[in-house]
Formats: structure tokens, sequence, C-alpha cells
């Protein structure tokens, strides 16, 4: 699932989302990329999951058709 995280903007913020994805689902992997904001998800969990997760870290993400 990619996602577009705008209000993520450096890599601390990129750091906190992948502890919170990988708490929940250890065995997803993620591509973030901070200056384009972009970030992808390959996780068993379901979208809205990867989405409630980050926005429990305390980002904002959208979905990215």
């Amino acid at each position: 699932m990619e996602f577009e995280v705008k209000d993520m903007s450096c890599d601390g913020c990129a750091n906190s989302i992948t502890r919170a994805v990988t708490n929940v689902d250890p065995a997803a992997k993620l591509d973030i990329d901070v200056t384009t904001k972009i970030m992808k998800i390959d996780s068993a969990m379901p979208p809205e999951r990867q989405a409630a997760v980050v926005v429990e870290a305390g980002f904002h993400p959208t979905v990215n058709a």
C-alpha cells in the first residue's frame, strides 16, 4: 500500500513510523522517501490498519491511488 504523509518532514519522522508499523507487524517492509513524502508498506495488515498505525504514531497518511 502506498501513502502520502504530508506531515512527515525528516528522518526522525520516518523512523517513528517505521517503529510503529514494525511493532504491530514485525515482518512489515517499509520504503519511505521523506523528500517526496511517499511511504510504501508491504504488510499482511489490511490497508485501514496500516493507516491507523501511522495515525497512532502522530501522522496523517492519505492513500495514493
